[in-house]
């Protein structure tokens, strides 16, 4: 498990690194993040078949749906980010990187406002928060869920 951890802590560097550079995610690491996901439950590693085609689902078609409602809401490259990062991490610990990646570009977006470098309708890049959030779930997702649960 902890080489498939390692690869996709290695897809999510890339991931950052393409979507702060050109503003898209390409979807080479979409697959890349779907055959890891394939890889760890054929092998019984992670969470069960029913928790990551939640997953799939539970970040991702809201992004969608919101992306539909409000033109350009989030990339295409975002959202399927998350669909395929679903099926790697399962829905609890999807839904934990979605919070988490959300507050911390909240946290940048209200930066740039104070900084005076913001305009209406200024886009980022939302990828990094992403995989950050990912990250933090794969890492402390147990412990991030407890406290959370205990509110």
């Amino acid at each position: 498990m902890r080489i498939l951890m390692l690869a996709f802590f290695i897809v999510l560097l890339a991931v950052s690194y393409q979507d702060m550079k050109r503003m898209e995610i390409n979807d080479g690491c979409h697959i890349a993040i779907a055959v890891l996901a394939a890889i760890a439950a054929f092998a019984g590693m992670g969470p069960g078949i029913s928790s990551r085609l939640l997953g799939a689902l539970c970040v991702s078609v809201p992004m969608l749906a919101l992306t539909l409602i409000f033109c350009g809401a989030f990339g295409g490259g975002d959202i399927k980010l998350m669909a395929a990062a679903g099926l790697f991490l399962g829905w609890r610990d999807t839904v934990i990187s979605a919070v988490l990646a959300v507050f911390a570009a909240g946290a940048y977006a209200l930066y740039l406002i104070l900084k005076g470098g913001a305009d209406k309708g200024k886009r980022f890049p939302f990828g990094p928060f992403l995989c950050a959030g990912m990250a933090a779930a794969v890492l402390c997702g147990d412990k991030i869920w407890k406290f959370w649960m205990n509110l």
